[in-house]
């Protein structure tokens, strides 16, 4: 029975790690493209 919670206890803290890191990449996504139109908006406020 112990063993199952430990099992059970594990599986919830790799799924709380794979969300946050999700997240992190879709936050690091985000931000390259929020670079990359920044950019471009610079170089048509230029012309």
């Amino acid at each position: 029975m112990e063993i199952l919670f430990l099992i059970l206890i594990f599986a919830g803290i790799f799924a709380i790690y794979d969300a946050i890191r999700k997240v992190n990449n879709n936050i690091l996504n985000q931000t390259e493209e929020l670079k990359k139109i920044n950019e471009q908006l610079k170089e048509n406020s230029k012309d």
